[in-house]
Order: C-alpha cells, then sequence, then structure tokens
C-alpha cells in the first residue's frame, strides 16, 4: 500500500516561508510518513502568468497511507493556508502539487502520476534531485529532526 513519494511546495505571497514550515510540522507529525529529504527553497519566476516570484522547494519520503491517503493529507493541509481568488493560478501562500508516487496506485481523476508537467519544469525537476542526494539536512530547522552523532 504504501511507497516512496515527492511532493513540491510553493508559494508567492508574503508568509509563504511560515506557510512552508508549517506544512512541513504537518507532515513530520504524521506517524504514516517518513520524510526522507528536502531542497534547499529556489525563488523562480511565474511561467504562463502575470504574478509575484514563487518559492518552491520539494520534499520526498515514505507513506505507509498510500497514494490516495496522501493526496488527501496534502489537500487538508493546503486548504488551511491564505489563497486570493479561486482560480488555479491565483497567489498562494502554499500550492502542494503531489510529483511522484512509486508504489501501489489506484486510479483517480483528481490524482494523476507522476505529475503531468514535472518533466516541463526544470526547477522542480533540480530540486527533486536535490533532496534526494541531501536526506534531512534541510528539515533541520523546523526542529523536529535532530542531526545524528558526529554531524556538524
Amino acid at each position: 500500500m504504501g511507497g516512496f513519494f515527492a511532493v513540491s511546495l510553493g508559494g508567492n505571497l508574503r508568509k509563504t516561508r511560515r506557510a512552508f514550515d508549517r506544512a512541513l510540522r504537518l507532515l513530520l507529525s504524521n506517524r504514516n510518513l517518513a520524510l526522507t529529504g528536502c531542497s534547499p527553497v529556489l525563488r523562480t519566476d511565474p511561467w504562463e502568468i502575470v504574478a509575484p516570484a514563487f518559492l518552491n522547494r520539494v520534499v520526498t519520503g515514505y507513506s505507509r497511507i498510500g497514494a490516495p491517503g496522501l493526496w488527501e493529507l496534502l489537500v487538508r493541509t493546503e486548504r488551511r493556508e491564505i489563497r486570493r481568488g479561486k482560480g488555479k493560478l491565483w497567489p498562494r501562500t502554499l500550492d502542494l502539487d503531489f510529483l511522484l508516487f512509486e508504489g501501489p496506485l489506484s486510479q483517480r481523476k483528481d490524482l494523476l502520476l507522476p505529475h503531468p508537467r514535472l518533466s516541463s519544469r526544470p526547477d522542480l525537476l533540480r530540486l527533486l534531485e536535490t533532496a534526494n542526494r541531501s536526506p534531512r539536512s534541510a528539515l533541520l530547522h523546523v526542529g523536529k529532526i535532530r542531526p545524528s552523532a558526529g554531524s556538524p
């Protein structure tokens, strides 16, 4: 039922970094998830819209609840945050994109994996690669993971 996952966090309003921290704390506190990697935050210019610049980061991990359960958790987490307007591309403090799930998948109309535009977003691909190479390091500031003995 479970599997490896990757999720991007994005936002382009003033309190986006705080929204990232709240989302990471929620994910870290869920006993059905084990976060294994986190990229640094990257500032990117918007594409296809006129809007403020975005902050983006990618987290990876393992889920015991499967893709549908993780999707529902991400939707609930995203809905807690600020969004201007109701359109898909309106500014927001937090936008969670479910990028990948390597495990059993059940077909759902509202859940397409891998993310249909992942291959056309080089910044997210780079952040995904970074998250896979630097496990745990970027999660330290959230306060839920302590460095292991002997680490800087």
